[in-house]
């Protein structure tokens, strides 16, 4: 039997979590974090890629870090000036590139489930055609896991 990549407690304060920090790095190895929004399904880490100004969005740094090098991390975690209530889930996987039309139905089901997630999404913030799904393969978790509050 394997041991469970995290406890019950951790997993739902990542799925409770609003936002949480992305980590890719390209062949040069140089970091690069942004947060994010996600959706987590069928134990994979669904982030989508949200319109930008910019005019070619899957040119984006960390979707060109992705294509260099799939290992990334996620982080979720907490804050309050209650230390006690002080937590957060280090997760380390690898990712891929999703496309609407190529991966039409994993890209649907997390499609879904960030609308469901974000009101945003309903409303008039579009979900590109590009989204990073993220398997994780380690994971470490400190601290206060049952904050309601995230």
């Amino acid at each position: 039997m394997t041991k469970p990549l995290l406890s019950g407690d951790a997993w739902a304060f990542v799925e409770r979590a609003r936002v949480a920090r992305l980590a890719t790095a390209g062949r040069d190895a140089a970091p690069h974090v942004v947060p994010v929004v996600f959706a987590v399904l069928d134990g994979k880490i669904y982030v989508p890629v949200d319109g930008k100004q910019k005019n070619d969005i899957e040119r984006l740094k960390r979707l060109d870090n992705i294509r260099e090098n799939a290992q990334v991390s996620f982080l979720v975690d907490h804050y309050e000036d209650d230390w006690a209530k002080l937590g957060f889930v280090l997760i380390f996987g690898s990712a891929r590139i999703i496309h609407a039309e190529a991966d039409a139905a994993a890209y649907e089901k997390a499609a879904a489930h960030l609308r469901q997630k974000y009101a945003q999404y309903r409303g008039s913030i579009t979900i590109h055609a590009w989204m990073i799904e993220i398997t994780p393969h380690r994971a470490a978790s400190w601290g206060a896991m049952n904050t309601e509050e995230l």
